[in-house]
């Protein structure tokens, strides 16, 4: 979905693949001098939202929530359903105030996002919809 997206914006970079989180379309891409990560949400047949991927492996290779410190920009998260497509870009700031990094909080390896299209949430996931919309552009 990172193609797409940077065609529509005009973008011209070159996606570095991870092999970590490889089913989510995982890479590095450097933008205005700045290391983003991306990665491809996937839709789940029983829950509303997408789900994505966001670990790396420490030294005994286990997998373990980004540092909020790690030196990243932040995480660019792709979605889409039918003919609608956006992006969640999410600064390493706003991944450590969301709990998704290692920092103020335990961080996490995965987590759900909600684009603006999502409806008929349950009250968490609406909640975690209103605090993640600030980092969503449908385009």
């Amino acid at each position: 979905m990172f193609e797409e997206y940077a065609c529509t914006q005009g973008i011209d970079v070159e996606v570095v693949p991870e092999s970590q989180n490889s089913d989510y379309e995982s890479g590095v891409v450097m933008m205005n001098g700045e290391k983003w990560h991306i990665r491809t949400a996937r839709n789940t047949p029983r829950k509303p939202g997408a789900f994505v991927a966001f670990w790396c492996r420490n030294g005994k290779g286990e997998t373990v929530p980004f540092k909020a410190d790690e030196g990243a920009a932040g995480l660019l998260v792709f979605t889409g359903s039918r003919n609608r497509r956006g992006v969640f870009r999410f600064s390493a700031k706003a991944l450590e105030e969301l709990g998704i990094t290692e920092g103020k909080h335990a961080g996490k390896r995965g987590f759900r996002v909600y684009p603006s299209w999502c409806r008929n949430l349950n009250p968490q996931a609406e909640s975690t919809q209103h605090a993640q919309m600030p980092a969503f552009q449908e385009y």
